[in-house]
């Protein structure tokens, strides 16, 4: 990337905390209702904090970002800042992907996580302490208002892909195999059959889902999504009211509770554990 494209980057970044300003006093000019989960008294000092936090805290794991859902009414203005917000998100996470493609093919590998290159540039501009993916998510912004929402937790998202044995045994080879592990690991994927499969499954981090549902005249509407942000919503000028909700647990249930199919079940002990990797049961 040229070093027009990289001013490019920080003016977007510029814009974008431009729009995280305006997005914010928006929201705190704000009487509209709205609901925080919690015992102590949450109001939109908070929320507005939580929305414009695109900075890592001391200590934090840069996989994860800072969650928290709700829901706060919103009037015309408000809901034209999170829409313009949104955007500059979006403009923001599209070059400073460019600008990662551009620097070196490996980082294709990588794309998920912090790049480096972008870590330098924006120290160099005294904002080193970013966190792109606080900077990339969404605001769930909606411009009608449904007649509920009920929240759940969803602790059943795991992330499996299929894999050959020749595919696996590739990934195994790309890893120290000097070590006796390894070796093991070669060895025991080196006796399965070439039209044998297994997966790479990937357990994802429990997530709070929205379940919103409008009422119109001839049908339901229904969409469901996850929410790592309040939901902001317009309500109706003349009935100010929230929709209906529910009050879910603020932690997680600890156990799956979505049963497997069972013509798709896959062993719990991992068959490849360097790579995670297991056999699906016959």
């Amino acid at each position: 990337m040229s070093s027009t494209s990289a001013v490019e980057l920080l003016e977007s970044l510029n814009q974008l905390n431009q729009e995280l300003l305006s997005f914010s006093e928006q929201l705190l000019k704000s009487t509209l209702p709205f609901w925080l989960p919690g015992e102590t008294a949450c109001n939109l000092k908070q929320a507005a904090s939580l929305y414009t936090d695109i900075w890592y805290r001391d200590g934090q794991d840069g996989r994860t970002t800072i969650s928290q859902h709700g829901i706060i009414g919103a009037n015309p203005e408000l809901i034209e800042a999170t829409q313009r917000l949104n955007h500059a998100k979006s403009c923001f996470q599209q070059l400073a992907t460019r600008y990662r493609l551009s620097q070196s093919a490996e980082i294709l590998q990588t794309l998920h996580k912090r790049s480096e290159t972008i870590a330098a540039l924006l120290h160099r501009h005294g904002a080193s302490r970013i966190h792109l993916k606080q900077c990339y998510r969404q605001i769930p912004v909606f411009d009608t208002c449904p007649s509920r929402i009920g929240f759940s937790w969803y602790t059943s998202g795991r992330s499996i892909r299929k894999l050959t044995p020749r595919e696996a045994e590739e990934k195994l080879l790309k890893m120290d195999t000097s070590q006796a592990h390894i070796q093991i690991q070669l060895q025991a994927v080196g006796q399965l059959h070439p039209g044998d499969m297994l997966a790479q499954v990937q357990n994802q981090v429990p997530v709070m889902r929205a379940n919103p549902v409008w009422k119109q005249k001839e049908h339901t509407l229904r969409k469901a999504q996850n929410t790592s942000l309040p939901i902001i919503i317009a309500l109706n000028s003349d009935n100010p009211s929230l929709p209906a909700y529910n009050e879910p647990p603020l932690t997680p249930p600890e156990a799956r509770s979505r049963l497997e199919r069972s013509d798709l079940k896959i062993d719990p002990q991992p068959f490849l554990p360097s790579i995670r990797v297991h056999r699906y049961l016959g």
